[in-house]
């Protein structure tokens, strides 16, 4: 079935014989003989196809494709023009019409045109649905975490995004690094523009330099054609260099010189390219301990740490597991059952014993293996796969990472072990506060005292 098309022309018998033609070929067709009561007509909103005349009474047809067009870019228009108005065609081209058809013509090549139309019109409409999907994939809601961390990144990511500032993400692999660059880019005015990821530690070194600058045709073998490079597919957008920490050393100067000039030449080529990018780079070492290994340019590191947003690991912020375990069960959970699946303490208890070494990225593929086996009963430790099931839930309760540590603040340390007793205590009593003071072996008073300093469980108070 063909699309719904609208004719506006003053030429009754012309007018006529189109609508009954097009109907013929399966189009649903409405005719009408001025631009007036056909901009009410497209207002309605049940048109695909404006095919209208140059020269109308009352509105010229370059007037109706104006306010078409202030109404809705989208609406697509042809033109209908006697062959002697051809430069009026032209001006209608640069007005918003999508094409134009000279008269006299035969109806087939109009019905070639009108296919076209439309699959241009479904072509675009399914890129902006995707585009749409990609952008809600990155909305700042979707970077998760209520820890005083993740807050902080959170407020660092929504006050640079509006800026074209250079950003390093530091933070160990799986924390969500692609994640929060996505958000920056799609929270900018780069927004509409590519959003064009390079994974710096999957590639060689010839691969790389190819990958992020383009070559000439017979720049190496295997070069038979001339390739755009990363950087010019991000102009007018951003490029995330993800693992920037493995990019050689010899190849860090050209990096180097694109930050500093946004300018460099392909592999093979001579003339220099200049493009407009914003550069968003991640790291999940320490860059300063690089350079001073001789392993990283110093220049460089200072380019790229103009704003360092530092991403925690899951272990350091373990009271966001529960709101991430929602998040994905949200995920991966049928659409079509009622409700999402409880989750048993005993498998709550061995999710906060974890340590995550592969941080958030691991505990959505847990969350996915837990809702495939967990069927209608929920999640319980026997859906967790089977190296979860064996942890020792208390062996986490205060152990602590201290290999990496130069200094420690006692105080920031002793209130996140605090938080993280009231918070076993929470989850064992069901948040009944009475028993959790049993649990902890404190007066009820003093829990509370307690959940108020500490800002802990707010509406429970």
């Amino acid at each position: 079935m063909g699309g719904k098309i609208l004719i506006v022309d003053d030429e009754k018998l012309m007018r006529i014989s189109l609508e009954s033609q097009l109907k013929k070929e399966g189009y649903y067709v409405k005719s009408i003989d001025n631009a007036v009561d056909g901009l009410k007509i497209v207002k309605t909103g049940e048109y695909d196809i404006v095919v209208t005349d140059l020269r109308l009474s009352g509105m010229s047809g370059i007037d109706f494709l104006k306010e078409i067009k202030k109404y809705d870019q989208e609406i697509i228009v042809v033109i209908m023009t006697a062959y002697g108005t051809l430069e009026s065609a032209v001006s209608a081209i640069k007005e918003g019409a999508y094409d134009y058809i000279a008269k006299p013509f035969s109806t087939d090549e109009l019905i070639i045109k009108l296919q076209r139309a439309l699959h241009h019109k479904n072509t675009a409409a399914e890129v902006n649905r995707l585009r749409k999907e990609v952008q809600a994939e990155f909305e700042f809601c979707n970077i998760i975490g209520n820890s005083e961390a993740m807050k902080r990144v959170l407020e660092t990511v929504k006050s640079v995004s509006g800026r074209d500032t250079t950003v390093l993400l530091r933070g160990e692999s799986g924390t969500g690094k692609e994640k929060i660059a996505g958000a920056i880019h799609y929270h900018s005015n780069r927004r509409t523009g590519p959003f064009i990821r390079v994974s710096c530690a999957a590639l060689n070194r010839e691969i790389l330099e190819s990958e992020l600058f383009g070559h000439e045709r017979g720049a190496f073998t295997g070069a038979v054609k001339t390739r755009r490079g990363r950087f010019e597919l991000a102009n007018g957008g951003s490029i995330f260099l993800d693992d920037v920490d493995d990019i050689p050393l010899d190849m860090q100067v050209k990096l180097l010189r694109v930050l500093q000039e946004r300018a460099f030449e392909r592999v093979g080529g001579e003339e220099t390219l200049c493009v407009d990018v914003r550069i968003i780079c991640a790291t999940k070492k320490d860059l300063l301990e690089q350079v001073k290994e001789g392993c990283f340019r110093e220049d460089l590191f200072y380019r790229l740490n103009v704003v360092p947003i530092n991403i925690p690991p899951l272990r350091e912020r373990k009271e966001d597991i529960p709101l991430l375990i929602n998040y994905f069960l949200k995920k991966y959970v049928s659409q079509y059952e009622d409700a999402l699946p409880d989750v048993s303490q005993d498998a709550l208890n061995a999710l906060f014993a974890y340590n995550w070494p592969g941080n958030v990225r691991e505990l959505e593929n847990v969350i996915e293996h837990a809702v495939a086996f967990s069927e209608s009963k929920g999640i319980s430790l026997e859906t967790l796969p089977e190296y979860l099931r064996r942890i020792d839930i208390h062996a986490d309760l205060l152990s602590m990472d201290l290999s990496n540590k130069q200094t420690i603040s006692l105080q920031e340390t002793l209130t996140e072990v605090e938080k993280k007793l009231i918070q076993w205590a929470h989850q064992k009593a069901n948040g009944n506060q009475v028993k959790m003071a049993e649990l902890l072996g404190v007066p009820r008073t003093t829990l509370r005292n307690r959940l108020i300093k500490l800002q802990l469980f707010e509406k429970a108070l």
